[in-house]
C-alpha cells in the first residue's frame, strides 16, 4: 500500500457473505477470501459478568511461547481479549497456529484474521479477538494491503471486528496492529493507513470498543484522528507499554519502557470504570486491562 500511486483508500471489507470494495478490484486484492472458519465458538461458561465486563488488549509478540500467553490470560481472567502479532508456525511456536492454540487452551470463542503472509516461509501473522460471550458477527478490513515485504512498514495490516451478544445488548469490538515506522515517525504512508482505519471507526456511533497496538505515540496524527470519534478508555497516556525486551531494527535500538504504543478507545455511550497496565515478563508489550460498565 505504501508504494501505491493512488491517494484513495486501498481497503476492502468482508461482511459475512458479502464483499465490498472501495478502490480495489477484489480479484486483485491478495488473500481477501471470506474467512468464516476463522470464527470459532467454544460454548464457554455463560456465567460472565453481565453488569461489567473486563477487556484485555495485548500484543503478544511473535517470539513468545504461546503457553506463557495462555497462562497469563487465564490468571487475569478477562471477558474479552484483543490480541495482535499471533504467528502461524513461527520460530517460537513452530508447530502451532497460535490463535487456534489459544482458543483451545482458553476455551473461548474466537475470531482470527491474517494480516501478513510470507508464502515462501509458509507462515503468517494476524490479529484475534477471544470472548466468553457468543460471537454473532465477524468482519475484517485491510488498512494496508499484504505484500511479501520483510520491511515492517510495508507489511499487511488488518482491522478485525466482532459483534458480541452480552446479555440483551450487542457490543462491537474492533482491534488492529498498525505498521511500524522508524522510531514511530509519522510518514505519508502511515497517515494513509490511519485514514483508512478512521474511515471505519467514524461509523461506529454507539456500543463499540476499539483496541490495538497502533505503533504510534499519544501526540501523533493517528491518535488525534481517532479521538475525534472515540474516547480514550485509559489508562493515562503517560503510562508506557513498550518495550520490556531489547529492540534493534534498522539502526533504532531500545531496551527500556519508554513508549506508549497500545490503546483502548470506546464510543461515548460506554463507560470505563477502571484501566491499568498489567505487569508481566511475557511479550515485549505490557497488556492493558479495562473494565467497562
Amino acid at each position: 500500500m505504501g508504494d501505491s500511486e493512488e491517494e484513495g483508500s486501498l481497503l476492502f471489507r468482508v461482511d459475512l457473505s458479502r464483499q465490498i470494495s472501495s478502490n480495489i478490484d477484489p480479484d486483485d486484492a491478495p488473500h481477501n477470501k471470506i474467512d468464516l472458519p476463522g470464527t470459532k465458538q467454544s460454548n464457554p461458561s455463560t456465567s460472565c459478568i453481565i453488569n461489567t465486563m473486563k477487556l484485555l488488549q495485548w500484543n503478544i509478540w511473535y517470539k513468545e511461547k504461546i503457553e506463557n500467553i495462555a497462562q497469563t490470560i487465564k490468571t487475569i481472567d478477562p471477558d474479552i481479549v484483543c490480541l495482535q502479532e499471533l504467528g502461524v508456525y513461527s520460530v517460537a511456536n513452530p508447530d502451532a497456529h497460535t490463535a487456534h492454540k489459544l482458543q483451545s487452551l482458553l476455551g473461548l470463542n474466537m475470531y482470527y484474521k491474517d494480516a501478513q503472509k510470507w508464502e515462501g516461509a509458509h507462515s503468517e501473522q494476524g490479529n484475534a479477538i477471544l470472548s466468553k460471550y457468543p460471537i454473532i458477527r465477524s468482519d475484517y478490513e485491510y488498512i494496508q494491503v499484504s505484500t511479501e515485504s520483510i520491511d515492517y512498514s510495508k507489511e499487511g495490516r488488518v482491522y478485525v471486528e466482532v459483534s458480541l451478544q452480552i446479555d440483551k445488548k450487542i457490543i462491537a469490538i474492533g482491534t488492529t496492529h498498525m505498521s511500524y515506522t522508524h522510531q514511530f515517525q509519522e510518514t505519508h504512508e502511515k497517515k494513509k493507513e490511519t485514514d483508512n482505519l478512521v474511515n471505519v471507526l467514524k461509523t461506529k456511533k454507539a456500543s463499540f470498543i476499539f483496541t490495538g497496538d497502533l505503533n504510534t505515540t499519544p501526540e501523533s496524527y493517528t491518535i488525534k484522528e481517532i479521538e475525534k470519534y472515540l474516547t480514550n478508555a485509559g489508562p493515562s497516556f503517560q503510562k508506557n507499554t513498550w518495550t520490556t525486551k531489547p529492540f534493534d531494527y534498522q539502526g533504532f535500538t531500545e531496551s527500556k519502557l519508554n513508549w506508549r504504543l497500545d490503546y483502548v478507545f470506546h464510543s461515548p455511550d460506554l463507560r470505563a470504570l477502571s484501566a491499568e497496565v498489567i505487569q508481566t515478563n511475557y511479550s515485549d508489550h505490557l497488556p492493558l486491562l479495562v473494565e467497562f460498565a
